[in-house]
């Protein structure tokens, strides 16, 4: 039985949906957060009481006052059919990617660039299979309260959007979720697989300094090291290609200022030189940075879970069936998802 048969495939697929939708559940409150301070023209910060958020503690009292719990979980319907999407295709092309990558000499020799480019075509055909659904996300979340915009269902949104802008109006953003898209996610599964590489050559270590020879695998770090090697490699990555994120948001706002009325001035960008310029000029360099606190909260925590529970469903429902498939066939072929 090959590591790579259709009902591995279906497997991968879902444990990426599944760490997809748990983490958009936990985190959906950062990413309201994040898109509502990108969205501001004026400053973040206490200083600027004309500003509508000022910080992320007045910004999520502000949310919870206002809008009420409804308000730090908006868009969530929208950010569930996208994150599923994005997280399904993603995990499933980048093992599909990996499997493929090991055929070549260059590639298996060099296992962290090949982290690099399987997870960051991998990212780029989850983004396009789930831009869609990210530019409904962001027009519920960043729309006034009080608007129909605001309360649209995830298909109603696809609807409205195609009937008035058409394929253009789908996609836009596109351009820049692929720019940031590849270097975010390849450099995340990079930063990952490194530091679980460093935890396994400690563990080792340790094991030879007690005198232990250990038949643990590599796929068996503890649930701890994950979560927190994934955290710090949502952050680090993130860091990396965050003005293209907010210049994307921005761009994603065309066509729909009418339904923010009350947060004050609305980005001028209409195209992708044009929204860099009035960013600029307007805001200074800190503008691209604007929602960067809740952004990397929102990372972190974001990659910790997804990495974890992508992982754990590996070790729990995947590695077991590759185990016994290889018994079966009288293979001796071992592998996980960060150690190849």
């Amino acid at each position: 039985m090959s590591d790579n048969s259709p009902f591995v495939q279906l497997m991968q697929a879902l444990g990426g949906g599944t760490a997809g939708a748990v983490t958009r559940f936990l985190t959906q409150p950062f990413d309201v957060l994040k898109i509502r301070f990108q969205m501001q023209v004026e400053p973040v910060g206490r200083a600027h009481k004309a500003s509508k958020y000022q910080g992320v503690i007045h910004a999520f009292k502000a949310l919870y006052v206002e809008e009420g719990l409804r308000g730090l979980m908006r868009g969530h319907n929208a950010g569930q059919v996208l994150s599923i999407s994005y997280a399904l295709t993603q995990f499933w092309s980048y093992e599909q990617f990996r499997f493929h990558a090991h055929h070549v000499p260059y590639l298996n020799e060099r296992p962290f660039l090949l982290y690099f480019f399987c997870g960051g075509f991998a990212g780029c055909l989850g983004a396009v299979a789930a831009q869609p659904f990210d530019v409904v996300r962001t027009q519920v979340v960043a729309a006034d309260p009080t608007t129909g915009r605001s309360r649209m269902g995830t298909f109603e949104g696809l609807r409205r959007i195609w009937k008035k802008e058409g394929t253009p109006g789908l996609t836009r953003g596109l351009q820049f979720t692929l720019v940031q898209i590849f270097p975010l996610v390849g450099a995340n599964f990079l930063f990952y697989k490194y530091l679980n590489a460093m935890v396994l050559a400690f563990t080792h270590y340790q094991e030879r300094s007690n005198g232990k020879v250990s038949a643990t695998h590599a796929h068996d770090i503890h649930g701890f090291f994950l979560f927190v090697n994934g955290a710090l490699a949502g952050v680090a990555a993130k860091v990396l290609v965050y003005p293209a994120d907010l210049l994307k948001k921005r761009i994603q706002l065309k066509g729909f200022k009418g339904d923010r009325k009350s947060f004050g001035r609305n980005p001028d960008c209409p195209t992708v030189m044009e929204c860099i310029g009035t960013t600029y000029k307007e805001e200074g360099l800190g503008g691209f940075y604007k929602g960067m606190i809740p952004t990397l909260l929102k990372a972190g925590f974001t990659s910790a879970i997804y990495f974890t529970i992508y992982d754990l469903f590996n070790r729990r429902f995947i590695h077991p069936y590759k185990d016994h498939s290889t018994h079966k066939t009288g293979h001796i072929k071992r592998g996980n998802s960060w150690s190849q």
